[in-house]
């Protein structure tokens, strides 16, 4: 396996062809990132409000039905990986968005609890987890030495995502109520089926092409652009078996329950501290203002310095949001917290999808990052349990946020040491 500084060492020389599809597969994976916002915690936040005021169930109820459709979601990205390795993020995208239509759909239809569940479930399984897993998966295939950078652009419909979609709910839901506004998004992600279609390849050299469009003469025996047959890549079980996948899934874990956990009671935890609701949800918007140029400086941080720094850099941001709302009782503090979010959403979550493939290859993409997908996915439905608990016991926010701060202090040593492993015997793969 080529070590991240030999990459960075060649960065530069990367010269794309003009008819490199490699940016066409990077437009389409950063659209299908902006319409996973609906299905992002973020993104039904502004639901909960209105379904609960409609149907009178508790918060406890919701945080119980998003945990348990966040941990199937984790289950679903560890098959789904494996799927996609062996058919290709063409036919698994498209099938997913088509599940997606159904879910908001559905979600615009839901009656009784079991009804939430169930909409709930394919909304978490297919639009926040799988369609997420193949459009990264996507752009990691067609980018190596320039993977930091692609991704950081890939990250751009993500965070526009988080600063247009939940306003634009919000209108609709206040125009046409939360039903209508469930089943207008569904005509928009409908979309996404027929673009996939025609236009998606799984990867370069499916095409006759080279990763990060160089030529030939740039992707020899051994160099990082090469083909499949010219790079190490790890098996998830190879990797299993290095103490490098367990630290970056710890730094994985962490982050996702917690940034989750605050997304879902974000606007109540604000409120409750005499700030008005209208103000919490600005903090959204706030968050991905900051992350979408730290993304992109995240993206040159990478490909030069390598992964494990930024994402230690991530759990420092975080930290020191989570003290920074411990105090937000003044509007000056509350934006502070939602820049500082920014900050943690384009360190963290750019830093961790380059390193799986900076450090264990492309063949097997799709199952290691549907690993890290599962770590992260069964911390999202963790985080929302304890702050829902918390406030049900005692009326308050301020122990679940004062004990979960430690974690972020312990995933910062644990980034730290996430160096690669050292390089696997090339008859083993």
């Amino acid at each position: 396996m080529v070590p991240v500084s030999a990459v960075s060492q060649r960065r530069w020389t990367v010269r794309p062809h003009p008819s490199f599809a490699g940016w066409a597969m990077l437009s389409i994976g950063g659209w299908a990132l902006f319409l996973s916002a609906a299905a992002q915690t973020y993104g039904f936040s502004v639901f909960i409000d209105p379904m609960l005021a409609e149907f009178g169930w508790s918060r406890s109820f919701i945080s119980a039905a998003y945990t348990v459709a966040t941990l199937v979601s984790a289950a679903a990205v560890l098959l789904v990986g494996g799927l996609i390795d062996r058919y290709g993020q063409r036919r698994v995208m498209t099938v997913t968005a088509a599940i997606y239509v159904a879910a908001l759909l559905l979600m615009g239809s839901v009656t009784n609890p079991f009804s939430l569940l169930v909409g709930f479930t394919l909304l978490r399984v297919s639009g926040s987890s799988v369609l997420t897993l193949t459009a990264r998966t996507l752009v990691s295939q067609w980018f190596v030495r320039q993977r930091g950078r692609a991704v950081s652009l890939i990250n751009l419909g993500k965070l526009l995502g988080m600063a247009a979609v939940p306003p634009a709910s919000a209108v609709l839901i206040a125009w046409l109520g939360w039903r209508m506004a469930w089943q207008t998004l569904a005509l928009f992600v409908a979309l996404l089926i027929p673009l996939t279609l025609i236009f998606v390849r799984n990867r370069p050299e499916d095409v006759g092409q080279y990763p990060d469009g160089t030529s030939s003469d740039d992707a020899g025996t051994g160099s990082p652009v090469g083909s499949y047959a010219d790079e190490t890549s790890w098996t998830l079980r190879e990797a299993l078996r290095t103490r490098t996948l367990w630290l970056l899934l710890s730094a994985c874990f962490v982050p996702a329950m917690i940034t989750n956990g605050l997304s879902f009671n974000q606007i109540s935890i604000l409120a409750a501290s005499g700030l008005p609701s209208t103000l919490a949800a600005i903090t959204f918007s706030v968050e991905s203002a900051i992350a979408l140029p730290t993304t992109l400086a995240a993206g040159w941080l990478v490909d030069r310095f390598g992964p494990r720094y930024v994402l230690a850099a991530g759990q420092v941001t975080l930290l020191l949001a989570m003290i920074c709302l411990a105090f937000a009782t003044t509007p000056a503090l509350a934006i502070l917290f939602g820049g500082l979010r920014g900050l943690t959403t384009g360190l963290w979550i750019l830093a961790a999808e380059v390193a799986w493939p900076a450090y264990f290859g492309r063949r097997h993409l799709g199952s290691l990052l549907g690993a890290s997908f599962a770590a992260s996915f069964v911390g999202a439905a963790v985080g929302p349990l304890p702050f829902g608990l918390v406030y049900d016991a005692f009326g308050s926010y301020d122990y679940a946020i004062g004990g979960l701060a430690i974690l972020p202090a312990v995933t910062t040593w644990a980034a730290l040491l996430a160096a690669p492993p050292a390089p696997k015997d090339p008859r083993e793969g």
